[in-house]
């Protein structure tokens, strides 16, 4: 106790009850005496201010043993000095009380301690985004190290959630595929629990209580969705003897999306109320769009690198007239290669004959995602142009379903596309995503194909695993807009302008990717295999 408070201890004990009840009158803490039977012997008018009731009031005492449980009871038992802090609802206030043994009795010093718990509670809430965002990191770099291994999906996938259910923050996680037919979901793997997804009521259906929780809307938004109290969130119901049984109060449910395309939900719990808060929020929501870009990305190197393909056919008829385009009967536009510069911009790369091109100007103008058209060579009667175009083109529907676009034409009006999926593909997912760019697009042959050259491929598998995705995209910009021509159709500037880096650093790109070109062809051991075509007639066109 302070010296005010062990004078007062003194001047009782001697017995001297009128001068302590004046020390008493001048401290700034509530300081009250107690009797053996912990009846009141003297309080001050600061206890009574706290206590918001009138110094004199038989129930002080009743009031501090209630506040205090046990507290005055152990101190006197024990002889021995005890501190005690609480939360006084009708005051919302904090109040810390010190108990001394003084004779037979105790002499109590009751304190505000509202700003000093509102630090440490404040602190402790830091504390805890700190601990949540380093868990958001550390998947972070967990998936970077996956994704550098080369390694597939499905361990992409259980790292993350191992490594959110490690962290000190999280209770557990777990991720969701989607049935794109039925509309259901299932469990691809969990960590820090067994069998959640499987037991639990799940539904995209915004009608079904199943629907309403922060999974099903995370879904249908394909935006992060939290339920910071899920014992008082009245759309949390169906799950809220999971999480009493379980011991988690909040939860997260983050879409894992790219480019439109969405590959699942990632799920993830707290102990702690109000975990995911804004900050936190921000962190573990990006985890869904980094999760997607490598899913898409492991997905595309599949499709790429194969042994076996799904080849599916698209035709678009009078796709030029759905958007009040020129007349183009006897033109014909061939697309050869999509660059995708970022998540919003792409590099499409093309020839048609001198006569045409004005149309294709024209077509700039009509169509919403396609921004400009610029000529790179002209020769023997046909432009080589490169067309830049935005979010959500069909190219990025198409990549965010793990395939590419094998070949695109504009004939006679209609737009025809050739695309190439992995064997995993949901084909249903890829038609219906297709339909909602382009609902006119009709699914007029699905084959089943094998890479035609194997030495090639094997180069290509080499080169996708050492390249960096921007050394990709300059190699595969300074190809198609005739870098290497001679004379070249575009310059190193021209290229760096369009994709938006310096110079220099399209130059650096560029020589690292080469570096890497040259080394591979050197090394590989032997490129001359025979070629291998394995084709399966069309189907009807159903998907």
């Amino acid at each position: 106790m302070d010296e005010d408070s062990r004078e007062v201890t003194a001047l009782l004990e001697s017995g001297d009850v009128e001068s302590a009840g004046t020390l008493l009158d001048r401290l700034p803490d509530g300081v009250y005496v107690l009797d053996a039977d912990l009846e009141c012997v003297f309080v001050n008018d600061r206890v009574g201010e706290l206590l918001d009731t009138d110094r004199t009031g038989v129930s002080i005492p009743e009031r501090l043993r209630s506040l205090f449980d046990g507290a005055h009871e152990r101190a006197l038992e024990n002889g021995e000095s005890v501190t005690a802090d609480t939360y006084h609802a009708p005051a919302e206030t904090w109040f810390e009380v010190r108990l001394e043994p003084a004779g037979s009795g105790l002499t109590g010093c009751l304190r505000d301690v509202s700003r000093r718990k509102e630090r440490e509670q404040r602190f402790e809430r830091q504390r805890e985004r700190m601990e949540a965002l380093n868990g958001v990191y550390e998947v972070m770099r967990a998936i970077n190290d996956v994704i550098v291994a080369d390694s597939s999906r499905a361990e992409l996938e259980r790292v993350t959630c191992e490594t959110l259910a490690d962290a000190p923050s999280y209770e557990f996680a777990f991720v969701a595929g989607i049935d794109s037919a039925s509309g259901e979901m299932s469990q691809r793997t969990e960590a820090g629990v067994e069998g959640y997804v499987e037991r639990i009521p799940l539904s995209i259906d915004p009608d079904e209580p199943a629907g309403r929780g922060p999974a099903g809307r995370a879904i249908r938004t394909q935006e992060l969705q939290v339920s910071n109290d899920v014992l008082a969130d009245p759309d949390f119901e169906p799950w809220r003897e999971d999480a009493r049984e379980l011991g988690y109060r909040s939860a997260a449910a983050i879409p894992i999306v790219h480019s439109g395309g969405l590959y699942g939900v990632l799920g993830v719990t707290s102990a702690h109320r109000c975990a995911f808060t804004e900050e936190v929020a921000d962190g573990i929501g990006q985890l869904g769009e980094i999760l997607g870009h490598a899913i898409a990305a492991i997905e595309r190197k599949r499709a790429l690198m194969a042994d076996e393909l799904i080849e599916l056919e698209y035709e678009i008829k009078n796709a030029v007239e759905l958007f009040d385009g020129p007349e183009m009967a006897d033109r014909q536009v061939s697309f050869e290669r999509v660059v995708r510069v970022d998540d919003e911009r792409f590099l499409e790369y093309g020839v048609t004959s001198v006569e045409a091109f004005p149309e294709v100007e024209a077509l700039v103008e009509r169509v919403p995602h396609w921004e400009d058209a610029t000529v790179l060579d002209e020769s023997a009667g046909e432009i080589t142009f490169e067309l830049t175009i935005t979010s959500p083109p069909l190219f990025s529907v198409v990549a965010s379903h793990g395939g590419y676009v094998e070949s695109a034409t504009i004939d006679g009006g209609d737009y025809c596309m050739t695309i190439h999926l992995p064997e995993s593909a949901d084909v249903r997912a890829v038609t219906e995503a297709i339909r909602d760019v382009y609902p006119k697009a009709t699914n007029i042959a699905r084959r089943q194909v094998t890479p035609s050259n194997e030495s090639i491929a094997q180069i290509q598998d080499h080169l996708y695993g050492v390249l960096t995705d921007r050394q990709r995209t300059v190699l595969e910009t300074a190809f198609y807009a005739g870098f290497f021509e001679w004379p070249r159709h575009s310059s190193g500037e021209e290229i760096s302008e369009t994709l938006g880096i310096t110079p220099a650093t399209f130059h650096e790109h560029l020589r690292s990717a080469q570096q890497k070109i040259v080394a591979a062809v050197v090394d590989e051991p032997d490129t001359t295999r025979t070629n291998v075509e394995s084709d399966r007639p069309s189907t009807d066109g159903s998907s």
